[in-house]
């Protein structure tokens, strides 16, 4: 036995030593062998059309060799390919490291971020690849794109055409690139060649099958066109190519509802909620409103009992019933059986927290703020990231000006549905309260965007725009709104606002014809009102302003004049200074309407600015005493002794009327300003806090805090550091008044020369106003401008009694001694807090005029 062993153990000896010969010839195999048979691996996988499996080969690559070209290359392809932009730029933004002076990867990086509107790091990318090789046709295509960009975002018309010019040579070498073809669309279009942009919109679908944008591009060709049976049948091509896509669906229900064929709509809606899955009760939820919308909100109670009937999840569509009640104002009864089918929840849910998210937005509109506060609180105790909980409690921090929470709130919803168009407003709304306008107008063009061109968000994007001088781009915001709803009346009327101001006056003049017509419809009286209002201003700017007076006077003496036209006559003669004129007219309307509670208000309006103020207030007292709830005649009454100089009378119609009417805002806000004349200048502070407490929306009184705080409170950090807050919103402004506030806080804060141009515009436009002048003086002496300072400064300080109190003044006085005693001032410190290079905010996006 032992001899058979050991023969048995000789004949292993050699197979083991050739086991481990082999093994260790194996091992002898090279990483970069390794990284080569797994990169072939990945490609023949990819030949196979097992994509996933070659993905995970191309990984292992890098488990080697995490340098290796080729894998990383064809793994950003292959995602590309695959519908994963984001990967596929990461993987290339790793070559670009690797590789920085690689062309292929510039220009793909390039590709994507122009595709994905990434303009930053598009320009970054294509920057580099102009280093690389200025000459490549693609960089050179690429470079055009960025600055045909450059050129639509300043709205540089001319040099948008002659890049396009630019851009015919590139297109015979590339004749289907995308990025010139989208080129020659943009132009078409601006030159209304509709041929033209036809053949390259289904170019480009044919091109770029899957990219959504090519066919909203398609779908705006045809509406321009009329063309209303090939814009169905596009958005229904649409809806089969993106069926999880909510925009098309939404599209063609606007559409529909364009065309009178509300029938046509529901039957639609009915068939994407027959085909829903009975775990997504979103497109019957859509049902049920559609259907409130359209035939009230009974139809839509029969079909929520049918829905709940046949099963429907009571989380859901007895929360909807609980929303119909409290619209209906059974808010006690909705709020009540909210709370009992959530008291119903067992196990927390994202629909439970759905429900308790809807039911603090119920307490939010009961004043129940605290209770709302307490539901919010809970949802995001269970779930941190639960988007409508962070919405409710962004627009909480917004309004307590706490942008950075808002807006880290905010990220998180977007992160998780870069679509919602309510989280885009809200973020507009931060970055407007924290003064960025250029981010909060990102976020109001994104939200118009993701709406479909939503007539409610357009409106709120073409505003931001016209408020800014930017008439073209509101202009641009505004059509694709029309062409979903042609009647809006809103839409319409800044629309015509906009023409005025470019001036186009033909095109305004069109807008007003439109109204006329839509004013001859039953029930459309407004659009007869914004009528006259555009032709109104048109004409001034045509005629001048007795040409305006002259159409208003026709449209007064009309058989079927309405009370606002002749009341607007009037108030046009006192502007004019017409007192005669307007008195007899309004005694004229008086005597048609002797109980009329408004002619009444514009008689006593007459009467005073002819010297009759004793008539005047007996005729207000009067009309006090018939309604003391009605807040007009106060507030006229106010005025009338304010200006007459008689505060103390003023204090007591105040007190009057807050006893009628508690805590209004007007009437506050009237006490406020008398305290401040009084020298209360911690009264005046401590109302304003007070109404900015209860609606810190208010970009007036935001203002007023501020101007209160830092000019009676300027030696106060707290003070200070409170105003600086509240008036962030102001940056860019261009309302004298704001600019005054804003420009003397970046002076305060040690920012100087940033709050010199604000300073400039404001005191410009504000001559009588002696702190306005002041701070300019000040100011212009803190950046060295020492002769401007003391012409200011003395000029200030003349219009106010010599012992007016104040640190601003008082600052203002010692300013002036060192201009006009610069060798008695020479031992003297400089001025405090004073940083004459400091630049932490820039100026005004736009100078004043001066």
């Amino acid at each position: 036995m032992t001899a058979v062993r050991g023969k048995g153990l000789r004949l292993l000896l050699p197979m083991a030593l050739a086991a481990g010969l082999t093994l260790s010839l194996a091992a002898c195999k090279s990483s970069e062998e390794e990284a080569t048979d797994y990169y072939q691996s990945g490609l023949d996988l990819l030949a196979e059309g097992d994509v996933d499996r070659a993905v995970v080969q191309f990984r292992n690559v890098f488990n080697i060799d995490g340098t290796h070209y080729e894998a990383r290359k064809k793994l950003a392809e292959v995602m590309l390919e695959q519908g994963n932009p984001r990967e596929a730029y990461s993987q290339y933004l790793r070559l670009a490291e690797q590789y920085p002076d690689d062309l292929p990867t510039r220009i793909a990086l390039s590709r994507i971020a122009f595709d994905q509107a990434q303009p930053e790091e598009f320009r970054r990318h294509v920057t580099r690849a102009m280093e690389i090789a200025p000459d490549d046709v693609d960089v050179k295509i690429l470079d055009l794109a960025q600055r045909y960009a450059d050129a639509t975002r300043t709205n540089d018309n001319d040099a948008r055409i002659a890049l396009a010019t630019e851009a015919e040579p590139l297109i015979e070498a590339r004749p289907d690139d995308p990025i010139l073809l989208g080129m020659q669309l943009d132009k078409a279009a601006h030159d209304k060649d509709l041929d033209l942009a036809d053949r390259l919109t289904l170019r480009l679908i044919e091109l770029q099958p899957d990219r959504y944008q090519r066919y909203q591009q398609r779908l705006a060709l045809l509406i321009e066109r009329g063309d209303m049976p090939a814009v169905e049948t596009h958005l229904r091509q649409t809806i089969a190519k993106f069926p999880d896509d909510r925009g098309p669906k939404v599209d063609l229900l606007r559409f529909l509802m364009s065309q009178n064929r509300p029938n046509d709509a529901e039957s639609y809606l009915r068939e994407m909620a027959a085909a829903s899955p009975a775990d997504d009760p979103s497109v019957r939820v859509d049902l049920i409103r559609f259907i409130e919308q359209q035939r009230g909100i009974d139809a839509a109670r029969t079909e929520l009992d049918r829905i709940i009937a046949d099963g429907g999840e009571p989380l859901v569509f007895e929360v909807l019933r609980s929303g119909f009640d409290f619209r209906s104002g059974k808010t006690d009864e909705a709020i009540a059986d909210l709370r009992k089918v959530l008291a119903g929840v067992t196990e927390p849910s994202d629909r439970s927290r759905d429900a308790k998210v809807q039911l603090a937005r119920m307490l939010v509109s009961t004043g129940d703020d605290a209770g709302a506060r307490a539901e919010v609180g809970e949802v995001l105790t269970q779930n941190a990231a639960h988007p409508g909980a962070l919405k409710m409690q962004a627009v909480w921090d917004t309004l307590a000006d706490k942008t950075d929470d808002a807006i880290m709130s905010l990220r998180g919803v977007l992160d998780q549905s870069p679509e919602d168009v309510e989280a885009m407003n809200l973020m507009a709304d931060a970055y407007m309260r924290a003064g960025e306008m250029d981010l909060a107008r990102d976020y109001l063009t994104q939200a118009a965007d993701a709406s479909g061109n939503a007539p409610e968000q357009s409106l709120r994007l073409a505003q931001s725009l016209f408020a800014e001088g930017r008439y073209r781009p509101a202009e641009d915001a505004i059509l694709p709104a029309l062409r979903l709803a042609p009647d809006n009346l809103q839409l319409l009327n800044l629309l015509g606002r906009v023409y005025l101001a470019m001036p186009d006056l033909p095109r305004a003049e069109g807008v007003v014809t439109r109204l006329r017509e839509l004013g001859e419809q039953p029930g459309n009286a407004q659009a007869r009102v914004m009528a006259d209002e555009l032709e109104l201003n048109r004409l001034a700017a045509v005629d001048g302003q007795q040409a305006a007076m002259s159409y208003l006077q026709d449209l007064a003496g009309k058989d079927d004049a309405g009370l606002g036209a002749r009341v607007e006559l009037i108030r046009a003669r006192l502007s004019s200074g017409q007192i005669a004129e307007a008195q007899e007219a309004a005694k004229a309307l008086e005597a048609d309407r002797p109980d009329d509670r408004m002619v009444n208000m514009v008689v006593a309006m007459t009467e005073a600015a002819a010297g009759e103020t004793d008539a005047a207030r007996d005729r207000l007292r009067g009309m006090i005493a018939d309604q003391p709830r009605d807040l007009q005649p106060y507030l006229a009454l106010v005025r009338l002794d304010s200006v007459s100089g008689d505060l103390a009378t003023a204090e007591a119609t105040i007190a009057q009327g807050l006893e009628a009417l508690p805590d209004n805002p007007d009437l506050l806000w009237a006490k406020a300003g008398i305290a401040e004349r009084n020298g209360d200048i911690d009264g005046a502070i401590a109302i304003f806090d007070q109404l900015y407490e209860r609606n810190s929306e208010s970009i007036i009184i935001a203002n007023n805090l501020a101007s209160l705080l830092s000019t009676w409170k300027s030696d106060d950090p707290e003070a200070l550091a409170r105003a600086s807050t509240v008036a962030r919103r102001l940056k860019d402004t261009r309302e004298p008044a704001f600019m005054d506030t804003y420009g003397w806080i970046q002076h305060l804060n040690g920012a100087s020369q940033a709050g010199l141009p604000y300073l400039e515009g404001a005191a410009a436009r504000l001559q009588n106003d002696p702190m306005v002048q002041i701070h300019l003086g000040v100011v212009q002496e803190a950046v060295g401008q020492n002769d401007a300072a003391r012409a200011q400064l003395r000029k200030g300080l003349d219009m106010l009694p010599a012992d007016e109190p104040g640190p601003s003044i008082i600052r203002a006085r010692a300013a002036l001694e060192r201009l006009e005693n610069p060798a008695g001032a020479s031992s003297e410190a400089a001025p405090e807090g004073e940083d004459q290079t400091a630049t932490e905010e820039t100026a005004p996006a736009n100078q004043p005029v001066n």
